[in-house]
C-alpha cells in the first residue's frame, strides 16, 4: 500500500500560502470571506419616472477569514503585525494568498497556474489559537479574521 501525502507530509491540507511583503509567513487550509460588493443606488429620472436606474456607489471588501493556520520561517512577520495592533498600533498591510502545489517532493512548490489573491488595506481584527497539546497536530493559528480595502486576482 503506498503511503499517502498526509503521512509523509502533515502540512500537505495548508495549500494557501500567505505572504506579507514577498515573504511567506504562514500557511492555511482554508479562506473565507474573498470578494467585494459594489453598492448600486437607485435614482430615477424625470423622462421615465417609472424606471428605476442604476448608478455605482461605494466599494467594500469586507472580512476575510483565514482558517487553521501554521506559521513558516523564523522571524514571523504575521505573529510581530498581531502584537503591533495588539498594542493600538494601526498597520495596514497589503498581504497575498496564492493556492500552492505539491510536487514530487511532497513539498509546496511553485503552482503551475497560479492564482494569487492581493489583498490591500489589511488589519488583523480578530485571531484564536488551537489547542497547545504536543500530542495532536491541531494548527497554531485555528482562524484569523482581516478587514480588507480591496480584493484583486493576480495571475
Amino acid at each position: 500500500m503506498a503511503e499517502s501525502h498526509r503521512s509523509i507530509d502533515p502540512l500537505v491540507s495548508y495549500a494557501f500560502i500567505v505572504e506579507i511583503g514577498g515573504t511567506a509567513v504562514a500557511r492555511f487550509s482554508g479562506v473565507d470571506g474573498l470578494g467585494y460588493e459594489v453598492e448600486m443606488i437607485e435614482y430615477r429620472d424625470s423622462e421615465t419616472p417609472n424606471l428605476p436606474r442604476f448608478r455605482q456607489g461605494r466599494r467594500k471588501a469586507g472580512r476575510v477569514t483565514l482558517k487553521r493556520g501554521v506559521l513558516v520561517g523564523e522571524n514571523n512577520d504575521l505573529m510581530a503585525w498581531i502584537r503591533e495592533i495588539e498594542k493600538g498600533v494601526v498597520s495596514q498591510r497589503n498581504i497575498s494568498i496564492t493556492i500552492g502545489n505539491y510536487g514530487k517532493d511532497k513539498g509546496i512548490s511553485e503552482p503551475k497556474a497560479p492564482h494569487t489573491w492581493v489583498l490591500r488595506g489589511c488589519a488583523p481584527t480578530k485571531w484564536s489559537m488551537g489547542n497547545l497539546d504536543g500530542n495532536s497536530n491541531s494548527p497554531l493559528i485555528e482562524s484569523l479574521e482581516l478587514v480588507v480595502s480591496e480584493v484583486s486576482v493576480e495571475k
